[in-house]
């Protein structure tokens, strides 16, 4: 187990040591802008109560939130048609980039914050000298799983399509997003298509019966997740399925010859034990994976920007993709856009 620190660096743990339920982080101080955002975050959305089925209503708020946090969109965007699915470069104008990031964001599968996840995008692309490319994927309710599953695979098919090397491609998701992640590689792997270099989750949602099975003692200690966010997801993402379907939910699957993963997650998160499961069967399967716990960071921290803890933990992504996908010249010629 990692050792006491007296900063706040994501501490990467041997997910073969570790049990769902015996997760043992040693105490390290945060710094104040942290404490602040985990009190924001606790008083401002863990607190709020959503009608079971007013979808509408919780997009409103979840709006508000990516306006708060995400503010005024600082970078440029054009829009593609990826085999259907309606996607975003970020930023535009960039035609032969280093890398390539298929970025697949987080919401419940059920909500878009175009603002706070194009910053982030935005940001990652400038530290690992990429061009990330957001999929539009469908959202539940109306488009119940695993529609958003098909629109993430579509998207990196369309980029081999497109003649980007799968050596200089990454991919990234959040949440939601790194269960789409997860699924979009085991299809990558059961289609026989090239595999891209590497991939990484924040605070991944990776096993949906586990989700399912979530209570509000189980949200304790989360700074974000509340009762009422965990049950609009349970009600219209997770009840109309099976979660036990490999198909949907990849913890359910084999994660067997996937490409080398990160996973960062917060200590107190209600998803810790997903993650940590998600590890652990990733390894016995033969996956590299770096599981990295950050001390009483909150669900996806890693969006927020002026959080001293986010510039850490994006410099050992950033050092994650520099040593599995190195640049290199394209093999294919130049991409077409």
């Amino acid at each position: 187990m990692a050792s006491a620190r007296s900063d706040n660096v994501c501490h990467s743990e041997n997910p073969s040591f570790l049990a769902p339920m015996e997760i043992s982080v040693p105490p390290s101080r945060i710094s104040r802008r942290a404490r602040t955002l985990n009190a924001l975050y606790r008083r401002l959305l863990k607190s709020r109560t959503f009608e079971a089925f007013d979808i509408a209503a919780a997009r409103r708020t979840i709006a508000r939130f990516d306006r708060l946090l995400g503010g005024m969109a600082p970078h440029k965007r054009s829009i593609a048609d990826a085999n259907g699915v309606p996607t975003e470069w970020i930023p535009a104008g960039v035609t032969s980039p280093s890398r390539v990031l298929l970025y697949l964001h987080g919401g419940g599968f059920m909500f878009r914050t175009p603002r706070t996840h194009g910053r982030l995008a935005a940001r990652l692309a400038r530290l690992l000298d990429a061009r990330a490319l957001v999929p539009d994927y469908r959202l539940a309710p109306e488009h119940p799983l695993p529609a958003a599953h098909e629109d993430c695979f579509a998207a990196y098919r369309w980029l081999l399509g497109q003649g980007y090397d799968p050596a200089r491609i990454a991919l990234l998701g959040d949440s939601a997003g790194g269960l789409l992640v997860l699924s979009t590689l085991q299809r990558i792997r059961d289609a026989g298509l090239p595999r891209p270099a590497c991939a990484m989750m924040f605070s991944p949602a990776a096993d949906l019966a586990d989700a399912a099975s979530l209570d509000a003692a189980d949200l304790r200690d989360d700074p974000m997740i509340g009762p009422g966010l965990l049950e609009l997801v349970q009600t219209l993402v997770i009840a109309p399925i099976d979660a036990n379907d490999p198909a949907l939910s990849p913890c359910a699957g084999s994660l067997a010859g996937l490409p080398p993963l990160l996973i960062q997650v917060g200590s107190t998160e209600a998803l810790l034990g997903q993650a940590v499961k998600t590890a652990e069967l990733a390894r016995a399967a033969g996956t590299s994976v770096d599981l990295q716990i950050c001390p009483q960071m909150p669900h996806v921290f890693q969006a927020v920007s002026w959080l001293p803890e986010t510039r850490r933990a994006l410099a050992q992504v950033r050092d994650f993709v520099m040593a599995h996908a190195p640049v290199a010249s394209p093999s294919h010629g130049e991409p077409r856009i």
